[in-house]
C-alpha cells in the first residue's frame, strides 16, 4: 500500500511495538475494505448477469425484427429513388457506404506495401517509429490507384435503422 499521512492528530505513539500494533490496525481497516469491495463487486457481476438473461430474449427480438426490417427495406429500395436514408414517425432507415481496407499480414508483404506506398508517393500513408500504414489515409486517396497497388478496398451499402425513442408514448407501469 502507499504511505499515509494521518489527517487528524491522533494520540503520540511511544514505541515500535505501538507503531506496530498501528500498523497491524491498518491493516484490519484494510482487509475490512477488501471485503466490502468484494461485496460489492460480487453484487454488480450478479445484476450483470441478471440484467444479461433478461435482456436476452429483447436483443434476439431485436435483430429477428431488424432483419425483417432490412428485408423489406432490401426488396422496396426503389422506393428512396437516389435517397440513402427514409425517415419515418418512429426512426429512420438507410444506407451508409462503408469501406473496408485490407492489408497484407505478411511481415514481407507489409514492409513491400510501406516502401511501395513511399515510392509513389503516398507518404501520408505511412506512419513512422514503427513504419505502420493507416488505413484512413489510405481510404482518403483514390480508391482504383490503392487496388492498383495491391491493395483490397471493399466498398459496400451497409443498412442501419435508428430509433426514436423519445417519441414513443410513456411505459405505464
Amino acid at each position: 500500500m502507499a504511505r499515509r499521512k494521518p489527517k487528524q492528530q491522533l494520540p503520540t505513539l511511544n514505541n515500535w511495538d505501538e507503531v506496530d500494533l498501528a500498523i497491524k490496525e491498518i491493516a484490519e481497516h484494510e482487509r475490512a475494505i477488501e471485503a466490502i469491495v468484494s461485496n460489492m463487486n460480487a453484487r454488480i457481476d450478479a445484476a450483470k448477469a441478471t440484467a444479461k438473461t433478461d435482456s436476452d430474449p429483447e436483443i434476439a427480438k431485436i435483430a429477428a425484427i431488424s432483419r425483417q426490417i432490412e428485408d423489406y427495406a432490401e426488396a422496396h429500395r426503389a422506393d428512396l429513388k437516389s435517397k440513402k436514408t427514409l425517415n419515418l414517425v418512429f426512426g429512420q432507415v438507410g444506407w451508409r457506404k462503408s469501406t473496408r481496407v485490407a492489408l497484407p499480414k505478411d511481415e514481407e508483404e507489409y514492409s513491400k506495401l510501406i516502401a511501395l506506398l513511399h515510392r509513389v508517393g503516398w507518404h501520408d500513408c505511412v506512419i513512422q517509429a514503427p513504419p505502420t500504414i493507416s488505413k484512413d489515409m489510405i481510404k482518403a486517396h483514390d480508391f482504383a490507384e490503392a487496388i492498383k497497388l495491391g491493395i483490397a478496398v471493399k466498398i459496400k451499402d451497409e443498412f442501419w435503422i435508428e430509433t426514436k425513442r423519445d417519441d414513443l408514448p410513456a411505459d405505464k407501469e
